[in-house]
């Protein structure tokens, strides 16, 4: 049986194609640009190819996400803390607590061995805590995005971002150039205020190890660094965290249909 799983996100939309809840078949990645639905059909048809396979030989198709609800080829949608915790206790079995901290929202969750989610805590307040500023002071410092967690990393003295509020974070950031403070210390500042902002909703969740990051910061030594150190426990990172909540979503769509005997219902199926 194949399920594929899509997180229908704001700043992008993944997808993961799963071969009998275990094998990971292909994975895509596109820009949502406003239209969550196209970008999930469109990232559907590119998995499908690289799998080599019909799109009729996808099972189960199981959406996560803000925009889960909006795709209409779905059999099942689960919420986007069900899916990360799930995909992330898939990659990483010895999780005990799961970071995402996506490009509008930060999330912090425990989970048990299965990857249930036991307790969460999320932060939808302001940009300064999530993936998104990191975008905009890469912009703003004229920095390119692969550039920054190398630079980071050099830091000698990281300057820190008090700020909560976007505006008001960007405004230190900017007295700071003035003041000719090193760019690396001012990246690594930004990295250790999503690391702070971070730690809050972490200790709301309960920290326990083995702690595990998912989302797009996966790939940012420097910000796997900052949340390790903030927290004061060790933090892993698999590149395929990027895709926790498809991956997620797709795991649940396998075990959803396991419960069917392998035959997809009509209508649409909702978890939370």
């Amino acid at each position: 049986m194949i399920s594929g799983g899509l997180d229908l996100g704001s700043g992008s939309t993944k997808g993961v194609l799963l071969e009998e809840g275990r094998r990971i078949l292909a994975t895509a990645l596109l820009p949502t640009r406003g239209n969550p639905v196209a970008a999930g059909r469109k990232i559907l048809e590119t998995m499908v190819e690289e799998a080599n396979l019909l799109p009729g030989e996808v099972d189960y198709l199981c959406t996560t996400g803000g925009a889960r609800y909006a795709y209409p080829d779905r059999h099942l949608q689960v919420s986007d803390i069900t899916a990360s915790a799930r995909g992330a206790a898939f990659l990483h079995p010895g999780t005990r607590h799961v970071v995402d901290i996506g490009s509008q929202s930060s999330r912090a969750m425990s989970i048990s061995e299965s990857g249930r989610v036991v307790r969460f805590k999320m932060n939808e307040k302001c940009a300064a805590g999530a993936g998104r500023f990191v975008d905009r002071c890469a912009k703003y410092l004229q920095v390119p995005l692969e550039e920054m967690a190398p630079k980071a990393l050099a830091a000698a003295h990281p300057k820190m971002i008090s700020s909560v509020c976007a505006v008001l974070a960007e405004t230190e950031i900017i007295n700071s150039v003035a003041e000719e403070v090193p760019l690396p210390d001012i990246l690594m500042g930004v990295f250790l205020s999503l690391a702070q902002r971070a730690y809050i909703l972490m200790r709301h969740a309960g920290i326990q190890p083995e702690v595990a990051l998912v989302g797009g910061l996966v790939h940012s030594e420097a910000m796997v660094e900052a949340l390790s150190r903030t927290a004061g426990v060790p933090v892993v990172a698999d590149p395929r965290a990027h895709h926790a909540a498809a991956l997620g979503a797709a795991i649940l769509g396998h075990a959803r249909l396991e419960k069917l005997g392998g035959r997809p219902p009509a209508v649409l199926a909702v978890e939370g």
